[in-house]
């Protein structure tokens, strides 16, 4: 049986790969943990690209009495997240896995850990009834996360989650609480980022790591990104029909026309070629994808996905 000698070069190159890949998510996990605990002058001192909000835009304030209040109800939150992990996001991102044929996931331990930072912009609108918030959401904690699949043991460790939340308190009533209920959702998909451990750690690779992140994306979408939102009742006086299906406010309408000026990505024999660009549009949890164009760096879709 003959054998190539790329054969012998092929795990090197993926090795040195996989380790480059960790490193490089392993850089940002700290540049955000740093981001979490550190004063503004230390991170300021970090790679300027990984910077949080804060940093860059006055208008937006670091809730550093809010994260204080945030530590001393961590505990009560660890449990009202472990519940949500196993009744609604356990079973969800399951299903999602065994369409990749892994069967059997579930989570065994869930600790959230003592690091966690928010920062807030307050949004003001002309709505007296409403109270809009809107949170620049910033979760880089030393959580403690263990699961089960295919029946290996694995873990999950510098869990991150980074995301524009906002709250919506409506509507102002004149009795305790004086606020009827909370809407909580993200405008748009949470960047999720961790670090496979235990077993499992073999599998921490682009690929793999991209399918589980993936699947606990999609769940998270369905439950808290535009256009859903996560009810909070606070009031009897106030319908849980009118915080979970609110009237609409409004028709959004999307015409994707052309772009140009594209780079060509293409290579040839001759140097660089052109490009079959797609455009893929993205609102809240809902996302289009357009036709490829073969060869054109000036597409023309003309494209209504709304």
């Amino acid at each position: 049986m003959q054998w190539s000698v790329a054969w012998l070069f092929c795990p090197v190159i993926l090795s040195v790969l996989r380790d480059q890949w960790r490193k490089e998510n392993e850089y940002r996990r700290n540049i955000a943990k740093v981001a979490a605990v550190s004063s503004e002058r230390d991170v300021v001192l970090a790679r300027l690209d990984d910077l949080p909000a804060w940093v860059f835009f006055p208008d937006v304030e670091r809730a550093e009495w809010l994260n204080r209040i945030l530590l001393q109800v961590w505990p009560n939150v660890n449990h009202y997240a472990r519940t949500i992990l196993k009744e609604s996001i356990e079973p969800a991102v399951a299903e999602s896995l065994a369409n990749y044929k892994l069967q059997g996931f579930k989570f065994e331990r869930m600790i959230l850990g003592t690091i966690v930072s928010i920062n807030w912009e307050y949004k003001k609108n002309n709505n007296l009834s409403i109270i809009n918030i809107l949170i620049i959401f910033s979760y880089a904690g030393d959580c403690d996360i263990s699961f089960v699949l295919q029946r290996v043991r694995g873990g999950i460790k510098d869990l991150q989650i980074h995301g524009m939340l906002r709250v919506v308190m409506k509507p102002l009533i004149s009795k305790m609480p004086l606020v009827g209920g909370l809407q909580v959702f993200f405008l748009n998909n949470p960047r999720l980022d961790f670090n496979l451990v235990g077993a499992a750690d073999v599998f921490d690779m682009p690929g793999f790591s991209d399918i589980l992140r993936r699947c606990i994306v999609e769940q998270v979408a369905r439950m808290m990104v535009l256009p859903n939102k996560l009810p909070i009742k606070l009031s009897d006086e106030i319908p849980t029909v009118d915080l979970r299906m609110p009237e609409p406010e409004g028709v959004l309408r999307i015409h994707l026309v052309q772009a140009q000026n594209l780079m060509k990505k293409d290579v040839s024999m001759l140097g660089k070629g052109k490009s079959d660009p797609y455009a893929i549009i993205t609102v809240g949890a809902q996302q289009w994808k357009t036709k490829h164009i073969d060869n054109d760096v000036n597409p023309r879709w003309e494209y209504w996905p709304l």
